[in-house]
């Protein structure tokens, strides 16, 4: 398996053309203060920091960053510089930096990564501070008077292109390690099977917490046939779906023998209801309601990151993640679906104006969109704080499955 310390070396003429690309950026940060690019100007100076953390935690100017790597990373910020393409979004820098950063998290801290984990690390980041600008520049409009966002349309345009800069930089990122020189290839470790007890017998509460799921899949399901009966095929998707995902369970239990916790199977059906009764009109009676919806199912969310992370751990030897990035990356997962969610309602919206009829996911405003992002972060900090024990039964179902997150260019 690839290791991300093997892109830090001692090689001297590799390192030259390293400290080029360090002073090209330098110079690069003063042409942006002088054009007036506060945000640029930002990203160029923090990247220039990562860039000589190397050389300064190994206390040798020979041991950088590949060249290449920085050279592609600086990219954005050169082309912003000089108006090759003025209209360039900052989200590529951002990408730039947080593969860095995991390269050096990788390297001078407990935490270990695969380049393939750190490519998707290089989306999730991304997407996530495209959401946690969206919040903060609504803030600084609303509190400081400030004139950032046009509107809801630009807004969504932004999340979008810097969704699609996450993707770009971390597809170019994963075929960058895959033809390495200097990713070096390690053998992954045989990992040792866990047998998982299963025990039988009905836990304490359990029947009661059977019994208000299937309350709650009732409810669904009248829900669904009332919108059957009405037409209304945007209610329809909105019960239908959210039903089908309370039948989860059931169908892991019978395709896997993995049987949820059955408080954990009540959190779903109660998150799936939630949106289902918010679609019948509640969304729109009761402007907290979506914020608790959101809130509760963020806290789902966060619980699948969560899963997903810990799986990878426990897939290969290589990687190891300590309780704090857990936690961050909880967060972090949970901002990137929030933000991708926005983005599958915006082009909801858009599809019905060109098709006609109602929009399956409707979007009420630029403050419903970073309502819905700040509800989601609560979810995820709370899941992160003191739930994420309940998602490692999960975790173990995800072991075998996430060989594609895990492989870094065997």
């Amino acid at each position: 398996m690839a290791s991300l310390r093997s892109l830090l070396a001692r090689e001297r003429v590799d390192a030259l053309g390293a400290w080029g690309v360090t002073l090209a950026l330098c110079l690069a940060a003063g042409r942006l203060y002088q054009l007036s690019e506060p945000d640029w100007t930002a990203f160029a100076v923090l990247l220039v920091g990562v860039m000589v953390v190397v050389p300064v935690a190994e206390r040798d100017p020979a041991v950088t960053f590949p060249s290449e790597l920085l050279a592609l990373v600086t990219l954005p910020v050169l082309v912003r510089a000089f108006d090759a393409f003025p209209t360039v979004t900052p989200f590529f820098a951002v990408a730039g930096v947080a593969l860095l950063v995991a390269v050096v998290l990788d390297a001078y801290t407990s935490l270990a990564m695969t380049p393939r984990f750190a490519a998707v690390f290089v989306v999730v980041v991304t997407m996530a501070l495209a959401g946690v600008w969206a919040v903060g520049v609504f803030a600084a409009d609303s509190l400081l008077g400030t004139s950032f966002l046009v509107g809801r349309v630009e807004l969504m345009w932004d999340l979008v292109a810097a969704t699609a800069a996450g993707v770009l930089a971390g597809i170019i990122f994963e075929v960058y390690f895959e033809y390495s020189e200097r990713v070096q290839r390690l053998r992954r470790a045989d990992r040792d099977d866990a047998s998982r007890t299963a025990e039988s017998g009905e836990l304490p509460g359990e029947h009661h917490h059977r019994t208000a799921v299937r309350g709650m899949q009732a409810v669904l399901a009248v829900i669904a046939a009332a919108a059957v009966v009405r037409g209304n095929w945007t209610l329809l998707v909105n019960s239908g779906v959210p039903l089908a995902i309370t039948l989860l369970p059931a169908a892991l239990r019978h395709q896997y023998d993995y049987t949820m916790d059955t408080g954990l199977v009540v959190w779903v059906t109660l998150a799936s209801t939630l949106h289902a009764a918010g679609a019948v009109g509640l969304y729109q009676w009761f402007g907290w309601f979506d914020s608790v919806t959101h809130a509760l199912s963020a806290s789902l969310v966060a619980g699948v990151g969560y899963a997903v992370a810990r799986a990878v751990e426990l897939h290969a030897r290589a990687v190891s993640f300590n309780r704090g990035f857990r936690a961050t990356f909880v967060v972090l997962f949970v901002l990137a679906v929030g933000v991708g969610w926005e983005i599958l309602e915006f082009a909801s919206g858009g599809l019905a104006s060109v098709v006609g009829g109602e929009a399956v996911l409707a979007q009420y405003g630029t403050a419903d969109i970073v309502n819905d992002l700040v509800f989601n972060t609560v979810g995820a900090v709370l899941v992160a704080a003191y739930s994420s024990a309940h998602f490692e039964d999960v975790a173990d179902l995800f072991v075998d499955r996430v060989s594609v997150v895990v492989r870094g260019g065997d």
